[in-house]
């Protein structure tokens, strides 16, 4: 931002401020209650006499499943029997179940039974982030009628495009419970309904099955994304992070492609971008590149996707958090839960707020994660104005979209969020490398 637009948006801020603080709470709030009128009015009756939405495009049947596993339709009709979200909270109704019980968290996120860790991954690398998975929901909550609004971005259009789905679930028939993506909190809907529209974007939830980060991270922010891949130096000996960028064909039936760059890192040059990437919210990722996920070497799975939660260095040690989109099954080297460096160390220990659960999340050396771990996505996220949502409070129906605009406009105003998301906007669409010597250095010891 230049100085310039910068003393341009200073001098306008007594009429910006203002004005953006009543269109995100304010409007926001009515918005909500306005919404509730209009889905009583008109599907009132359609929810007391139970006749609630269906997606015909997108049936609760085996055509929305699709190709899955090599089983037939009959089959699959046989082993999924579809339910409603209120059927599979915990409390069994509307009033248990919520489209976000609470902040959203990574660990909300359970991979089921599709290969689909690529976008589960993306999703918890997103859930980091206030808002980001919010910002995909057109639908603010939960509804009776069971209809709900989505926006993913098509690369190909260079657009935003609505998904609507409804609320029927693949379940297993034998158990009940979510055949494909599943919750740690059953009362939480949005990770089910999210792969629900990501498959109907993608044409089937077999379509799921197998696909790139890189390209979910962009269909759910919109933002610039590029990777990095270990491989031959294309001008020295050795091995170097060679960047790639994302190529959207002409066709949607056609798969997105890697358009390799110029830009080669350094193993430490690598280790600095993913904390000046981090200190700017962008988003990361990390697979494990080939490989069949049935098999682990040290508790990392092959073939997998993993966020990457975070990023530090504490003293001589580089540090970086990783979670396993399965909620579970984790790294079992140095540094691991219940590694006796925790107590050896105690000083990075403090400094990384270390706790020891079965969570799928854990810690591990910067030189460990290079030896597992092949390509790096990042997506650089857009900040703004679009970085602020109400907060409507699901658990309070009546009152909660008030309490929200309250909480809302008394954060914008006193924690300063209004101002930072006035004069500390940015978008980018470039790679930018990070800064190197003592800036570096300030940037590893502080970063993240």
């Amino acid at each position: 931002m230049g100085a310039g637009m910068t003393f341009v948006k200073c001098l306008f801020s007594p009429i910006i401020l203002p004005f953006q603080a009543f269109r995100i709470y304010v409007l926001g709030c009515l918005g909500v209650y306005f919404e509730r009128l209009g889905r009583c009015l008109c599907c009132g009756i359609c929810i007391c006499c139970n006749c609630t939405y269906k997606d015909k495009s997108f049936p609760a049947n085996s055509r929305s499943i699709g190709r899955w596993q090599g089983k037939s339709a009959q089959q699959i009709d046989k082993e999924i029997k579809w339910k409603r979200i209120k059927d599979i909270s915990a409390k069994g109704s509307h009033q248990g179940a919520k489209l976000f019980s609470g902040k959203v968290e990574p660990s909300d996120i359970c991979q089921g039974q599709l290969g689909n860790c690529w976008l589960m991954s993306a999703c918890a690398c997103l859930a980091n982030q206030e808002g980001a998975i919010e910002q995909v929901f057109l639908t603010k909550e939960l509804t009776g009628y069971g209809k709900y609004k989505l926006q993913l971005y098509d690369g190909i259009k260079k657009k935003w495009q609505t998904v609507v789905v409804d609320d029927w679930i693949p379940c297993s028939a034998a158990t009940g419970r979510p055949m494909f993506a599943k919750t740690n909190d059953d009362n939480a809907a949005w990770v089910l309904l999210l792969e629900k529209a990501m498959a109907k974007f993608k044409g089937s939830y077999a379509a799921l099955d197998g696909g790139s980060t890189l390209w979910a991270l962009e269909a759910l922010t919109g933002d610039y994304v590029f990777k990095f891949k270990e491989e031959p130096s294309r001008k020295h000996a050795g091995l170097v992070w060679l960047r790639y960028d994302l190529v959207h064909p002409k066709k949607k039936d056609e798969e997105a492609m890697l358009a390799p760059t110029k830009d080669e890192l350094s193993s430490n040059e690598l280790f600095e971008t993913m904390i000046f990437y981090k200190r700017r919210r962008s988003v990361l990722a990390a697979s494990t590149g080939n490989g069949n996920d049935s098999q682990n070497t040290n508790g990392i799975v092959h073939g997998h996707a993993y966020a990457i939660v975070n990023v530090k260095q504490v003293d001589d040690f580089r540090m970086v958090q990783l979670m396993n989109p399965w909620g579970t099954f984790e790294w079992q080297g140095a540094w691991s839960d219940r590694s006796p460096l925790w107590r050896q160390y105690p000083k990075v220990a403090k400094a990384v707020d270390h706790t020891a659960e079965d969570d799928g999340t854990f810690w591990m050396e910067f030189k460990d994660f290079q030896k597992y771990f092949k390509c790096l996505d990042f997506c650089m996220r857009t900040t703004g104005w679009e970085d602020l949502r109400i907060n409507i409070y699901e658990e309070h129906p009546c009152c909660g979209p008030c309490w929200g605009c309250i909480t809302g406009c008394s954060k914008f105003w006193c924690c300063c969020l209004g101002c930072r998301a006035l004069l500390c906007a940015k978008k980018k669409q470039q790679f930018e490398r990070a800064p190197q010597g003592c800036c570096a250095g300030c940037i590893a010891k502080y970063g993240s």
